[in-house]
């Protein structure tokens, strides 16, 4: 029991605590005290009964002392040990003089206690102090009935002889005890030091482990979480650790991911390392979670594995930032080959639409070759508006902005689609008088409002209901964020029905290009793309709402614009033909060619060029002035942007018409941003061609381009 508690008070290496000597004082006065009523006793009656009641006065004194010095704990501890060390001695020297020899053995635990109690050279002075005693004591005659019985002759030779062997044999146990109390604090020190090295480590290691975002365990070799971190208990919504200290995967997740993650565990466990491993959950809410995990076995010192420890870290926020720039790269891919497929597309277009409208002119009558020629024409349209679609969805469009009061055009717009979606379908306006106006091309934004209404009907295949609600909305910080937009005033159209709804992956797909639920002929894929192209060209954004059966809800944000007036349409011009002279550049020759045919039977004088640099050689050459310049943008050699730079150097008063199927350049962009730029969007009309031009030279002259 003694030497348990010794080695309890030893192990408690914490500051300020006691030290085992103190504790092992503790122990001894509390033996002593046994022991002293225990014998004392007995010993009080014998020494009475033998005529010595001072031996008895004795044990009780000193029994007292023990008890005191047990009692004030609060008494210094040298103090205490010395006090309980003189009562040994006292005790000591009272039996000696009272029996004799037999006495001895307390001065020599009275040296042992002191060497144990107050260390060797405490040991040693008791010694000293004994051997003196015992000498002084027997030499002198003042010991008990042993000097009766001794002679004279052997007396003091006697005494010395027991004096010197006490002295020898008490020495012997000082030093010995003294060399091994020695060693033991050292080691214990050693011991001391590096358990609280260990602690302080254990600490720290703990104190990163719990303040890490990351979720951290650590499993026995069957799998059971043996220690967590608050990020693991947050996962799984607990609040202490015991909660799942001793519980496996099985007690958290659906059986088949369980097992999956017990069958990763047992292969960590046979000495596998998994790295970067992807693990797909689902949330209390429903919602996939992904972590990226790492296990790896703990081996203890001889190397046999006896866990593992894993560190997951969320990545589900990571993985939608690639999904999205994943989707982004997909869409400037596409739109980059829509651009440059629409640029050759569109002047293949313009030359049908020209060499049709010839064959109409010529053909006047109905029949065959007429309905032939209208067939082309029509081909030709359906094309020109799928490379329409294809420039809206890759945001490469020309749009022609205007401030718009949006509940008059939604108005407007409403009428035309309550004859698209059909009877059986109602259709209802709920439009908030307060909202503000906005900057959109009027033409796109119908476009938009009838494939957004289209998709609805074919959503309600039984008739159902469609609402388009117009609401002056304030986004915040964090909601201007999650749609990826700037926080600001918005203006929020939403499109809501009342169909079958769609499933969060369609969701995640419906403004892909090409994708399409309908089938096959029934939808391209490109109406939605289309809508959020043009929504994000006019600075907007689109979000949706949806679940099956459920309907489906669109709402798009449009910036709101201070009220202005709106500039009113110049009124068509009647008269097409003209005189003036028109410097005609362009790289296609089909093109070129049709172009000049229908300007120079509209009476304007052509001059041609295939690219920039033969512009300006044909500007050198001709002696009169021109007064206009009708190029294509993107040429080689140089294009048109250069070469209206460079000719108004020489003529700056000449007018500029650029005309494009490839909208994705520098001067286009422009275009997009300042109005007065003039510009003909490929595939053209020979009499839209001829009614632009007319338009351009009779507007009122512009500044330079600069």
């Amino acid at each position: 029991m003694a030497s348990a508690r010794l080695t309890e008070a030893a192990s408690r290496i914490v500051p300020g605590a006691p030290d085992w000597r103190a504790e092992m004082l503790n122990i001894t006065l509390r033996f002593a005290i046994y022991l002293g009523v225990i014998a004392g006793v007995p010993s009080v009656y014998m020494a009475t009964s033998t005529g010595l009641p001072w031996i008895g006065v004795l044990d009780v004194v000193v029994l007292a002392m023990v008890v005191a010095v047990a009692r004030f704990e609060r008494i210094p501890y040298v103090w205490r040990a010395s006090v309980f060390c003189g009562a040994g001695f006292a005790l000591g020297l009272g039996l000696l003089l009272a029996i004799g020899t037999f006495s001895l053995m307390f001065f020599v635990v009275c040296s042992v206690g002191a060497t144990l109690l107050l260390g060797q050279r405490a040991g040693l002075i008791a010694t000293a102090l004994g051997t003196a005693t015992i000498l002084v004591v027997g030499v002198a005659g003042w010991t008990g009935p042993e000097v009766i019985l001794a002679t004279p002759k052997f007396y003091t030779t006697r005494w010395i002889v027991i004096a010197l062997n006490f002295a020898l044999v008490s020495t012997l146990l000082c030093m010995g005890i003294g060399r091994v109390l020695t060693t033991l604090e050292q080691a214990l020190a050693e011991q001391i030091a590096s358990r609280r090295s260990l602690e302080e480590e254990r600490a720290l290691l703990r104190t990163f482990i719990d303040t890490l975002p990351d979720v951290v365990f650590t499993k026995d070799t069957q799998g059971r979480f043996v220690l967590v971190n608050p990020a693991t208990l947050a996962v799984f919504r607990l609040q202490q650790e015991s909660e799942m200290i001793g519980r496996t995967v099985h007690d958290f997740y659906a059986p088949a991911l369980a097992e999956r993650l017990h069958r990763d565990d047992m292969a960590v466990i046979s000495g596998q390392v998994l790295a970067n491993q992807e693990v797909n959950t689902r949330s209390f809410e429903g919602h996939d979670r992904w972590y990226l995990t790492l296990k790896a076995p703990i081996r203890d010192s001889a190397g046999a594995i006896t866990g593992l420890i894993g560190i997951s870290r969320d990545v589900t926020e990571r993985r939608k930032l690639e999904e999205q720039l994943r989707q982004a790269q997909k869409m400037e891919a596409v739109g980059q080959l829509a651009g440059g497929v629409a640029h050759d597309f569109n002047n293949l277009l313009t030359i049908i639409f020209g060499y049709s409208d010839v064959l109409r002119a010529q053909v006047e009558e109905p029949g065959e070759m007429r309905e032939a020629v209208d067939a082309i024409h029509d081909a030709a349209g359906r094309a020109a508006a799928l490379t329409r679609q294809l420039l809206a969805f890759s945001r490469q469009s020309m749009l022609q902005p205007k401030v718009l009061d949006l509940n008059a055009t939604i108005s407007n717009t409403g009428r035309m689609l309550s004859r698209i979606i059909g009877e059986d379908i109602q259709f209802t306006l709920v439009l908030d008088p307060t909202i503000a106006k906005v900057r959109v091309d009027p033409g796109q934004l119908d476009q938009v409002l009838m494939n957004l209404a289209v998709n609805s009907r074919d959503a309600m295949p039984q008739g159902g209901t469609l609402t388009i609600t117009t609401q002056r909305v304030e986004l915040s910080e964090a909601e201007a964020t999650s749609l990826e937009i700037a926080p600001g005033t918005f203006v929020r159209v939403t499109v809501a029905d009342t169909g079958t709804g769609m499933t969060p992956e369609v969701q995640a797909r419906i403004f892909e290009p090409f994708f399409t639920t309908k089938g096959v002929g029934t939808g391209t894929g490109l109406g939605l793309a289309m809508v959020f192209g043009i929504v994000r060209q006019s600075g907007g954004t689109i979000d949706v709402e949806s679940a099956p059966g459920a309907g489906a809800s669109f709402r798009i944000y449009l910036p709101a614009v201070p009220d202005a007036p709106a500039p009113s349409d110049q009124p068509a011009q009647e008269r097409l033909a003209g005189s003036e002279t028109v410097l005609l550049v362009e790289d296609d020759a089909g093109v070129r060619d049709l172009a000049v045919a229908s300007l120079i039977a509209h009476g304007y004088r052509v001059l041609t060029a295939s690219d920039g640099r033969a512009g300006l050689d044909v500007v050198a050459a001709h002696a009169g002035h021109i007064d206009l310049l009708v190029t294509d943008v993107v040429m080689p050699r140089m294009g048109g942007s250069d070469l209206a730079a460079q000719l108004r150097l020489r003529q700056p008063d000449v007018r500029v018409l650029f005309m494009s199927g490839y909208t994705d350049d520098a001067v286009v962009r422009q275009g997009v941003l300042h109005s007065e730029v003039a510009f003909l969007h490929k595939p053209f009309t020979m009499q839209a061609l001829a009614a632009k031009v007319r338009a351009v030279l009779d507007a009122e002259p512009v500044a330079p381009i600069s």
